[in-house]
Order: C-alpha cells, then structure tokens, then sequence
C-alpha cells in the first residue's frame, strides 16, 4: 500500500475515534469557576467506559440496546456539541454570518446528524477493543490544553490522537481532536466550504444527510423508529 493512502486511511481512523467523544463544543462564561484538571480527567474517564461499554452491547437485533446507546449520546454527549461552532470554523465566521437565520439552523441540523454517526462509526471501528485516555491533560505548545486517547482499529495498528480541551468558567470541552498535526477543522475545512460555494447550503445539508441516510439505512426498520432520534427517523422517511 502506497504512503498516502495509509496516511488518509490513519488519519480517517483517528478522527472517527475522536470525533465520537463529543466532537467540537464550546461554552461561554457565567461566573463560576473552571473545572478542575483532575475532575476534567474523571469526567472523560466516565465518558470513554461508558462508550466502551455500549461497544460490547449494542446490537440492532436489541431494541433496548439501541435506544440505551442513544440516549447515551443525546444524553451524555450531544449537551456537549456545539454545532454553531463547528459551522463558523469549517465555513469561516464570515460566510456563515452571511447565511440566513433559517440556513444556519438548516447546517446545524445536519451537523448533530452528522455527529451522531460518528459515534455510531467508531463503535463499529472499535467495538473489540476499547479506547482508553493515556496520561494526564496537559498544555499544548499553543496553549491548548490536551489530552491523549487511544485505539485499536479493526485493520490497523494501534493509534494515539489528542483531545483539543477548553475550560472555560462555563465548563470544560471539546473544540477539536487531532492526530499528528492533523485535526478535525483543518482535514474538513476545505470539503465543507468547497460543497457550499458549489451547491449552496441545500447541497451542504443533502451531501451530509445523503452520508447519514446511507449508514442508518438499516436502522429504517418499524420497530427501531421509537428509538432512534427524530432527525433519524426523518431521514429513513425521505428515501
């Protein structure tokens, strides 16, 4: 296999890892007081067993093991993502000001779509074996606080990324994830602002909807509707 086609393959894979731990969050300040390194380590400690322990029982077969993992990710995870940030640092502050209120609300929509098959993604990618966090958070040479993650993909080696925190006096997050010096923003920066300069944000929103459709095609069954998020469901109603 040529190097650059393993590198993309590498770095696809870590990105899936991370972008399942609640991919790109941010809070403003109110008054209290950041959240301790320590208490910031035991939250994401929580966060990755509690995933790992869906990995080892979701099943589609299982109802209640498909709503259980669903209500971890909107319970536990999605308070957690911010989209509209995400859409200012993929589109740039600037075009996504430009877009009307009803179109910023359209991409953010699919951003949570989007997110919520990452972390179906990763399951599959990692389901035998679980991530774990490596180390202590620590400062990154911009100032960043980090923290380091790894897995073991199904048919690659085993590989370490870093978590991109913020801790702010409105809580801790998540603002990107990388691997190397690649991160989440900078590998999809360029896709997401090519597809809207093309087909506007109507070809935006259905490139990433028609990505969801295709992965929760077999989730489109009657007797997983109740238990698959709305936004889901809509999707399997529109094919």
């Amino acid at each position: 296999m040529s190097q650059a086609p393993m590198t993309k393959r590498l770095v696809r894979s870590i990105f899936l890892t991370l972008s399942a731990l609640t991919l790109s969050l941010t809070f403003s300040s109110s008054g209290f007081a950041a959240t301790s390194e320590a208490d910031l380590r035991i939250e994401l400690d929580e966060m990755v067993a509690n995933f790992n322990g869906h990995a080892k029982t979701l099943d589609i077969d299982n109802v209640e093991s498909v709503r259980a993992f669903n209500d971890f990710i909107d319970q536990a995870l999605s308070r957690h993502w911010d989209t509209e940030y995400m859409a200012i640092h993929l589109l740039t502050d600037a075009k996504y000001r430009s877009l009307s209120a009803d179109q910023q609300v359209q991409i953010r929509q699919s951003l949570e779509t989007t997110f919520h098959r990452y972390v179906y993604e990763i399951l599959q990618e990692y389901k035998k074996a679980p991530l774990a966090l490596v180390g202590s958070v620590f400062l990154g040479k911009k100032g960043n606080l980090r923290i380091k993650i790894r897995g073991k993909p199904r048919i690659l080696p085993t590989l370490t990324g870093e978590l991109y925190l913020s801790n702010s006096a409105g809580g801790w997050a998540i603002v990107d994830a990388g691997y190397g010096n690649f991160t989440y923003i900078s590998l999809k920066r360029r896709a997401y602002q090519r597809k809207l300069k093309r087909a506007g944000v109507e070809g935006l929103t259905g490139w990433l909807d028609k990505k969801s459709r295709h992965f929760f095609a077999d989730y489109c069954a009657p007797e997983l509707d109740l238990v698959m998020p709305a936004r889901i469901s809509a999707l399997c109603e529109a094919e």
